[in-house]
């Protein structure tokens, strides 16, 4: 990272902003560079530490909680924009109101969540399925800690309505394609296609490095795919009400789950559905995006 970020200003007029999203399990040392050479940091954090050590525990069965939070609670005084990114599972999916409430005290003013989703499958271990949660309860409690976010200053957003602010034609950056450095040498259009050889995300991996050139090589016609997967080229999508505020939802869980960049998911958009008849839409930009 420091070398990134030294090659980086080295590359511009030093008008730059770093953006970091870890796990927030690191030694002080390490949180005072963070809090000293990024402008944006996200800390995956699923809430209390009841629940944050079942689902995130440290090396060999540990609890990770203290460490975590020692570290938000010095990054939030720290003149950074700090957010907390939490994973809702089965255990704290009616807990979203209380994980609002853990994190303001700790002075963070920006909480994002995501339901969990099948795994990248060559790579991760299997979801056990009861910890999954229903994504209609999911959507009611993120509606009551919603409204409980704006009483406390804190914004609280979700995977599944982050383009409510705006109408669009791709959900998220993936589909530009922007491009994603994997450390085996490939350029991606989505963090969940991390490396070469997984054949699920393969339609995923548009570029690669050639050291010996020191260039990268990028597939013209796998960008053009991916660029095609825009709200007017969906073919299951064009008479949902929610289509500009949706635009197809997350390309990699379609293509993981589906095995293709057109695919959906139908539960998933039932649910955004009924989140965009009970919030405002199209409000002007969010001020911050989900990570």
């Amino acid at each position: 990272m420091k070398k990134i970020k030294d090659w980086a200003l080295k590359q511009t007029t030093g008008d730059c902003r770093f953006e970091i999203q870890t796990n927030g399990f690191f030694s002080t040392k390490i949180a005072e560079w963070i809090g000293e050479n990024i402008d944006i940091v996200w800390i995956s954090c699923d809430g209390p530490s009841e629940i944050q050590n079942y689902y995130r525990p440290a090396p060999a069965g540990r609890p990770s909680s203290d460490i975590v939070e020692k570290n938000i609670r010095y990054l939030a005084m720290r003149p950074i924009v700090l957010g907390c990114r939490t994973t809702i599972g089965a255990r704290n999916v009616g807990k979203q109101h209380e994980m609002i409430e853990y994190f303001a005290r700790f002075g963070v003013r920006i909480v994002m969540s995501d339901p969990m989703f099948a795994p990248v499958r060559k790579y991760s271990i299997q979801i056990v399925e009861c910890e999954v949660p229903d994504l209609q309860e999911y959507a009611e409690h993120f509606l009551e800690a919603r409204r409980y976010a704006i009483e406390r200053g804190v914004f609280y957003g979700s995977i599944l309505t982050a383009n409510f602010d705006e109408e669009t034609e791709y959900f998220c950056r993936s589909c530009i394609p922007y491009p994603h450095l994997t450390i085996d040498g490939y350029v991606s259009a989505c963090d969940m296609a991390f490396c070469d050889t997984d054949s699920a995300m393969k339609d995923l991996i548009y570029g690669r490095y050639i050291s010996e050139e020191d260039r990268i090589e990028y597939d013209q016609e796998k960008i053009k795919l991916i660029k095609s997967r825009s709200a007017q080229n969906m073919p299951h999508c064009q008479n949902c009400p929610a289509l500009k505020n949706c635009a197809g939802a997350c390309l990699g869980e379609a293509l993981n789950e589906t095995g293709s960049i057109f695919g959906i998911k139908p539960h998933v958009c039932e649910v955004i559905r009924y989140l965009a008849k009970r919030m405002p839409l199209n409000q002007g930009l969010y001020p911050h995006l989900h990570p």
